[in-house]
């Protein structure tokens, strides 16, 4: 069990979405003429792959969903820079984990070009030793696997605020932490091993954890 691997969701979890993504979406909407969506609606979408928000806020054909996504990338261009946020305590959170030797990966429903951007713009890119996106057609839990496996992991944790984090470590046989404080809502969370109310706390169910681990 040397090698230990946290694998945290990106939106939601590492990433205060919102402050630079509802701006985006909006825009993206309005350049197309449509009428933008309020944040709340948008907000329930996050983690979801972008073909969901195509679906949900346009209901549109594939041409005008394809603008779409370039639309949202434009705008975030300059929403990120300006707007973006990582919740409160994260930079700490990441730092104490990797004190106690711990690799640190990003697995999202989001594609890899974007997942870079945001933890480039944040400034804790260099944190992580891998990044996962949806590019081609592996599940999130599949996904989760790969990092598992290519960091030749003996024990690896799963963060994730919405139910596709939950499900993907229940697959592979790894605990799971649900992040109250973002999208997801309560009953999404109700089947992880244990649910945290702020990144303050991470640390510490991790330690407690890696704990109960060696005890046995």
């Amino acid at each position: 069990m040397n090698v230990k691997t946290a694998i945290f969701d990106l939106d939601g979890t590492l990433h205060h979405t919102e402050k630079a993504l509802v701006p985006a979406i909006q825009r993206a909407m309005a350049d197309l003429g449509f009428e933008p969506a309020p944040p709340e609606r948008i907000n329930a979408l996050y983690g979801e792959p972008l073909e969901v928000f195509c679906r949900e806020l346009l209901d549109c054909d594939e041409d005008i969903c394809s603008q779409f996504r370039k639309g949202i990338r434009l705008h975030q261009m300059v929403t990120l820079p300006e707007k973006g946020e990582l919740y409160p305590g994260i930079r700490k959170m990441l730092y104490d984990l990797r004190d106690i030797g711990f690799n640190l990966a990003v697995c999202s429903n989001a594609g890899l070009d974007y997942i870079e951007f945001v933890t480039d713009s944040l400034g804790i890119a260099d944190m992580f030793t891998l990044l996962e996106g949806r590019n081609g057609h592996a599940s999130k839990s599949g996904r989760i696997g790969r990092i598992i496996e290519s960091t030749g992991s003996g024990f690896s944790v799963m963060v994730g605020d919405r139910y596709h984090d939950i499900q993907g470590a229940f697959e592979n046989g790894i605990p799971s932490i649900g992040c109250l404080y973002g999208y997801g809502s309560a009953e999404e969370m109700s089947d992880a091993d244990h649910t945290v109310n702020s990144p303050s706390e991470i640390v510490g169910v991790i330690a407690g954890l890696l704990e109960n681990i060696s005890i046995r």
